[in-house]
């Protein structure tokens, strides 16, 4: 399931951290400011568009991060979990990208063919919010292990199985 290598805690620390900035962005800007956003969607309807907007600012960063710490002299160690981090937030874009169409389309349809406010917010909420919301629990619980298994010296055999050139620098 994982492997185990001898890494210093200082790689392990840099090894966890595209790990613990996606965390960030899962928990406090996709629970907690979403929250404070929805709370106030009454008054301020448009600042709910903040939330994704920070997560794709986070996202950009992590992957462009993730380039130029596969391009430097870091070990491969630490390269390792940043490739991992950038292929999960590549997943979350494209996950945050299919939710805001879902959503800002069937906002965009209600006004359009004049739908009630509360059935529109079921549905948006049913069709959209939802999955999202499970596949971000989801993404919460492999980020946590991540950090764990970065700060243990451990990568996913499956990784490197589909990574020679990592499995190369292992031995």
């Amino acid at each position: 399931m994982h492997q185990q290598f001898n890494i210093s805690p200082e790689e392990g620390k840099r090894a966890k951290w595209p790990h613990e900035i996606f965390l960030i962005n899962l928990i406090f800007n996709h629970i907690f400011l979403f929250c404070a956003t929805v709370a106030v969607f009454g008054t301020f309807p448009l600042l709910t568009a903040l939330v994704p907007a920070i997560s794709f600012a986070i996202i950009g960063y992590i992957l462009i991060k993730a380039r130029r710490v596969a391009a430097s002299d870091e070990s491969w160690f630490v390269k390792a979990h940043w490739q991992i981090g950038a292929r999960r937030n590549r997943l979350f874009m494209l996950l945050l990208t299919v939710t805001c169409i879902v959503s800002g389309g069937g906002l965009w349809l209600s006004k359009m063919f004049g739908w009630a406010k509360i059935p529109t917010i079921a549905l948006i909420a049913g069709v959209g919010l939802l999955p999202f919301m499970v596949a971000l629990l989801v993404l919460i619980v492999l980020g946590n292990e991540s950090v764990f298994m970065a700060r243990n010296g451990k990568l996913p055999k499956r990784f490197l199985e589909q990574n020679p050139d990592m499995q190369a620098a292992a031995q």
